[in-house]
């Protein structure tokens, strides 16, 4: 199934074409990094919808800096907001990731770029995990990015293994694709898939980067998973955030 899904994820992308970049505001990543001394942070807010449950990361900092011309440093901080059908909102600090980017193979001399991104996750404070806006127990992921051009468009994709302390491991993939909409805005499509011991969701996820100038850039995206519902099936996903470079 993981692999049928990753040749559509394939198909999808080689039919739009332009230079693709993973990242937000979508899900999958992809090799780049902020450069030497060079900051990236994106701010955004991210709404998901599930059965019986609304959640709103709103901040969500995700905070990159570039330690070298290829590695990339990362720290991610949300404020939940969350409520359940029938009961009342309730917010606090979700929960904390970290994660370092290597990119070891360059496009510049092999023709396409390859980087890893281990990634550890947990929540900060105990009472977020009693109040359901934070998982209980540790989590890593441990990715591969691929990312290059051919005849004129490009292609990101990603694949993973992730390891949940209480919970099931999953395996998770996915293709990004972006083309120039005009002036200042890039458009971008993405098939994203997460399967785990019973379990198979796969997002569909339609998004822009829309340039303001050097240091500003305007990142929304809308999309929702589409296969077998369960607790983790979501009705809606939506992410609104600016990019700050410098």
């Amino acid at each position: 199934m993981l692999t049928k899904t990753l040749a559509s994820c394939a198909i999808a992308a080689a039919m739009l074409p332009a230079l693709a970049q993973g990242g937000p505001p979508m899900v999958t990543d992809d090799p780049e990094t902020p450069g030497d001394g060079h900051w990236e942070i994106n701010i955004g807010a991210i709404a998901t919808r599930t059965p019986g449950r609304w959640e709103v990361a709103a901040p969500d900092a995700d905070i990159n800096y570039g330690w070298g011309d290829r590695i990339q440093l990362k720290l991610d901080i949300p404020w939940v907001t969350a409520r359940d059908d029938g009961e009342r909102w309730k917010s606090g600090v979700g929960e904390a990731e970290v994660g370092v980017k290597w990119r070891f193979v360059d496009q510049e001399r092999a023709g396409f770029s390859l980087s890893t991104y281990p990634q550890y996750g947990r929540s900060l404070l105990k009472s977020s995990i009693r109040r359901g806006l934070a998982a209980d127990g540790h989590r890593f992921f441990l990715p591969l990015e691929f990312a290059t051009e051919l005849a004129g468009f490009g292609v990101a994709a990603e694949i993973g293994r992730e390891f949940v302390q209480r919970g099931p491991n999953a395996w998770a993939a996915g293709v990004v694709a972006a083309h120039a909409c005009g002036g200042e805005v890039e458009c971008m499509a993405e098939i994203h898939t997460t399967q785990a011991a019973g379990e198979h969701q796969t997002l569909l996820n339609l998004g822009l980067r829309w340039k303001l100038d050097d240091a500003l850039t305007v990142l929304a995206a809308a999309g929702r998973d589409v296969g077998v519902r369960s607790d983790e099936h979501r009705q809606a996903l939506v992410y609104l955030g600016l990019q700050i470079k410098r």
